[in-house]
């Protein structure tokens, strides 16, 4: 048997709100939404089935998934735990692996089973060699079916793959886009994506019917026997045998008409889009539903050879309510309310809480604060009925409620308004609120970096670095609030910062003079800016005199450069130096006469 979609993948609104509508073709994860009570049915006196009939009393989580073979039942909660019971020496119910807390859904077979965890990681358990529990660790599926020692998945990735014992049957190659599988005994079937169904094995219940162009939605096998639920609700059953007769006349029209979860075995059951459970075939105790399940809204069934099981879905809510907005008086929260897996008999209705006692009035999805629920936590409840059930879920509380604050203004300035590179200048927030003197702190964003000054008499200060490069350079302040004023943030104060002015000066030294020429002389040149200000950069000497020379040497970090000429002919000079400047300085010039 396959660990298929047991719940139905969709379910009609008269069933499901707040629920996410499936596509028909989904995968095999059961929806969340549909968890509910299990009930069995089926040959209580059969030394087979009959064990795998009575509900264990622990078992009393929402069940999520179901499987049967001939002789167990097999449940997935809806906490993910997994819960297998039937006949003395059924392998599937008795070697079931214990701690198994994440599971999604669940397939058995007779000495066999699987379950698919919520990550996509399959946990397979029964006796063979080699065994069908030594699944591949890197194996992550949205679909397994466990047979005859076999273990066969859908990848994520839409493959097949299969592992443990030899399949009684050649695996079909190449198959893509798959989103199911189904094994019984000797065949198999795969559904793709766009609906259509790949059949492998022998005997009838391998060879695929005509479809007549219907795409499927679910798949299903069992011993000799094969059926499908179409997409428009009508189904197939083919194979080997006396198939179940007199099957209800689901033509697809009504959802009392339209199915979305099968089983089959000897007989067939079958749940329909409006909740009812339908059961056909020659074992009368299985062909015979219980009254009990008579206008209960059940989600999926699941057949064995002796037994049957259908999953009701549980009256609950899917989420609670969250309620948005800042406690505090003056202010407007905002509540989600609950959404729940079947429809109320009329529509839910909310109330917001003060602590534990009702706010006369306040059942409307808002709520404006006020000085009543001052120091208090604040919460929203939805209550919805449907038939005898009433059903109240509560949202997280929020709070207390504080006291009303006053707005507050945050203005910045800078002192000196204008100055270059090297001049200091001290940025102040000033906050302003009709509340009083605001407290708390400022933080200043900008020149690279984030600071938090203490708020004192309304204001705050932060000294900018001396060294700020010249440009344009954009600051903020936010204000973080206190208890009595709100935060605020201060609009962009843009800091324009001057290149530094600079003085260049050059001493000449001549040495090695003969009659003719200077055999070197040397310029030494001197940079000065504001202290902190780097001068480093370029500088062009040019000499005028008998000769004629220019060379460009570099400034250092401390405004000092040397430029060297060699065989200058005797005579008066006049040395020129022209500082180029940098991103931070201004140019310079200066002049220094020598006699060479």
């Amino acid at each position: 048997m396959r660990l298929r979609t047991l719940l139905a993948a969709t379910v009609t609104s008269a069933l499901a709100v707040g629920a996410i509508s499936a596509p028909a073709l989904a995968t095999s994860v059961p929806s969340p939404a549909a968890a509910g009570a299990l009930t069995t049915w089926g040959s209580t006196t059969s030394p087979l089935g009959g064990a795998a009939i009575p509900i264990p009393v622990d078992l009393t989580a929402p069940v999520v998934s179901v499987a049967a073979s001939n002789r167990s039942t097999g449940v997935v909660t809806l906490d993910g735990h997994v819960r297998v019971w039937g006949g003395a020496g059924a392998a599937e119910a008795e070697q079931v692996p214990a701690g198994i807390t994440d599971a999604a859904a669940i397939s058995l077979a007779i000495g066999y089973g699987a379950v698919l965890h919520n990550d996509g990681r399959v946990t397979a358990w029964g006796a063979d060699s080699p065994p069908v529990s030594e699944v591949p660790t890197d194996l992550r599926a949205k679909a397994v079916t466990v047979q005859n020692g076999t273990g066969i998945a859908v990848r994520t990735d839409g493959t097949l793959t299969n592992w443990g014992a030899a399949p009684s049957f050649t695996m079909p190659t190449g198959l893509t886009n798959l989103v199911d599988v189904s094994a019984a005994n000797t065949h198999a079937l795969a559904l793709s994506a766009d609906g259509t169904v790949t059949a492998w094995g022998s005997g009838p219940a391998s060879v695929l019917p005509d479809f007549g162009g219907k795409k499927v939605a679910k798949i299903t096998t069992n011993l000799s026997r094969s059926g499908v639920v179409f997409e428009d609700g009508t189904i197939a059953i083919w194979g080997a045998g006396t198939l179940p007769p007199n099957p209800p006349d689901f033509n697809g029209l009504t959802p009392a008409t339209k199915v979305v979860s099968l089983g089959v075995w000897a007989n067939a059951a079958a749940v329909t889009a409006d909740g009812k459970v339908h059961a056909w075939g020659t074992n009368t105790d299985v062909a015979v539903v219980p009254s009990s399940l008579d206008g209960k809204p059940a989600a999926a069934v699941a057949m064995g050879q002796f037994h049957a099981a259908a999953i009701v879905t549980t009256f609950r809510d899917l989420t609670k309510p969250i309620v948005a907005g800042q406690p505090k008086v003056g202010q407007t929260l905002t509540a989600t309310p609950a959404t729940f897996s079947l429809t109320p008999d009329e529509q839910a209705t909310g109330q917001w809480y003060a602590g534990e006692d009702a706010i006369e009035g306040a059942t409307d999805t808002t709520l404006a604060l006020s000085a009543a629920q001052l120091g208090k936590s604040i919460s929203y409840r939805t209550t919805a009925t449907r038939d005898e059930d009433t059903v109240t879920s509560d949202s997280e509380p929020v709070g207390p409620v504080t006291p009303a604050t006053v707005a507050s203004t945050t203005n910045l300035s800078v002192s000196p308004a204008t100055g270059a590179v090297g001049t200091a200048r001290t940025v102040t927030a000033t906050v302003s609120s009709t509340g009083g003197n605001p407290t708390g702190t400022v933080t200043f964003t900008g020149v690279g970096g984030n600071v938090t000054q203490p708020l004192a008499g309304g204001k705050a200060t932060w000294t900018l670095p001396a060294t700020l490069a010249a440009g344009q350079h954009s600051i903020t302040a936010a204000y973080s609030g206190d208890s009595n004023t709100d935060p605020s943030t201060s609009a962009a104060l843009a800091v324009a910062v001057a290149k530094a002015g600079a003085k260049a000066k050059a001493k000449a030294k001549a040495t090695g003079k003969t009659k003719k020429v200077a055999k070197k002389v040397t310029i030494t040149v001197t940079v000065k800016t504001p202290n902190g200000v780097s001068p480093a950069g370029k500088v062009t000497v040019t000499l005028k005199g008998k000769t004629k020379k220019k060379v460009t040497v570099k400034v250092n970090a401390k405004g000092k450069a040397t430029a060297t000429f060699k065989k200058v002919k005797r005579g008066k000079y006049t040395a020129t130096v022209k500082y180029a400047g940098n991103a931070n300085v201004k140019a310079a010039t200066g002049k220094a006469k020598f006699r060479a």
